[in-house]
């Protein structure tokens, strides 16, 4: 992409959700800090409300979840001036319009996530994939796993683009791998969603008591919400204080309970990438993910534990050994955070998000 003004279409930008945060990563990638008072990006939401600067210098166009508003709101875009956008699409559902937003002469990008792209595409999808000029997967497992259900692009180049974190918040990580807290607990961050139950909720309460068995103060630490939440919690409620749901937190309890417990977890099946492996080692915790996308993350027996996700035996092993092995989990939480500022902060993102696009990085 060589054009100076570019369009991000996205389900949502100003959300919590993990696309709605990769949209902002996209976004603060191609703004131009010298570029005065114009910014060179604007964004086309379905889903978020109308909020007048609520990405700042950004232009938002926003549909407040009403396709035939978003459909509109694109059209006037496409019809705006002589000159078409270049388009980065956050979401393969949203590609087809993307695909007519940028005309005859604008680029599309179109970025490839997880699960939404691992199942054949439509016909619709079929044709804006096809015609986009760049396709970026946040993984290498992504690419993989959307080649094998659309064989039709096995020769296609997907370039891998890993996501980042911003390097330093204002919670200071704890360096004592949870030694310091009385009652050490494992923490799993994500929605709780009926259709992401293959992150590992389950297995987690399920493994509860035998984990219990070998370290009887081992508790679990749940954050998030979404209309799975109710469910879990009936099933944990016979475990008692042990597990313990928090629901939606506020960013900086997210960073507190990132500090105070002893690992993170989450024996995920299908994850594209996991940004909170990436918060986690922010905050110099090791972690423990399925095997997958989580293994470009995280490096086994290094900075964590990779564990196959469909086989409880080696999902308790790996939990019980963190508890039991506090010098463990603070090597392998060191270990990360190096890792993490070696190749996954947002810089990094910045500057493997533009080189694809053929982007100077100022």
């Amino acid at each position: 992409m060589t054009s100076a003004r570019y369009l991000v279409v996205t389900p949502g930008v100003t959300g919590t959700d993990g696309i709605a945060r990769v949209s902002r990563l996209v976004v603060r990638a191609l703004e131009s800090p010298s570029a005065g008072t114009a910014a060179p990006v604007e964004v086309l939401s379905v889903g978020d409300p109308p909020r007048p600067g609520a990405l700042g210098r950004v232009a938002l166009s926003s549909a407040a979840g009403r396709k035939l508003r978003f459909i509109g709101l694109a059209l006037r875009r496409a019809l705006a001036g002589p000159h078409p956008p270049d388009v980065v699409c956050l979401h393969l559902r949203l590609s087809p319009v993307a695909r007519l937003l940028t005309g005859a002469r604008g680029r599309l990008a179109v970025f490839l996530h997880g699960i939404e792209v691992w199942k054949p595409l439509g016909p619709l999808e079929r044709w804006a994939l096809g015609r986009a000029d760049v396709l970026v997967a946040n993984s290498e497992h992504t690419a993989r796993r959307f080649r094998q259900a659309n064989p039709g692009f096995s020769g296609r180049p997907i370039a891998v683009c890993h996501l980042g974190v911003r390097a330093a918040r204002d919670t200071q990580p704890s360096d004592s791998g949870g030694r310091d807290v009385a009652d050490p607990f494992a923490l799993i961050v994500g929605r709780l969603a009926g259709s992401e139950r293959y992150k590992g909720h389950d297995v987690l309460i399920d493994l509860w008591p035998r984990i219990r068995n070998a370290v009887p103060d081992a508790r679990l630490v749940v954050a998030g919400d979404g209309d799975d939440r109710a469910r879990l919690e009936a099933k944990a409620a016979v475990l008692g204080a042990p597990v313990r749901f928090l629901g939606r937190v506020s960013d900086q309890a997210l960073d507190a309970l990132y500090r105070d417990c002893a690992f993170f977890v989450m024996p995920s099946r299908d994850e594209g990438f996991g940004l909170v492996f990436l918060e986690a080692m922010r905050a110099g915790k090791a972690c423990i993910g399925g095997a997958g996308a989580a293994a470009e993350v995280i490096e086994d027996a290094v900075t964590g534990l990779v564990v196959d996700a469909t086989d409880e035996g080696e999902v308790e092993k790996a939990i019980v050994r963190l508890f039991l092995e506090p010098e463990t989990r603070s090597r392998m939480g060191r270990a990360g955070a190096e890792r993490l500022g070696c190749q996954f902060t947002e810089a990094h993102f910045r500057r493997r998000f533009r080189a694809i696009l053929g982007l100077h990085t100022p």
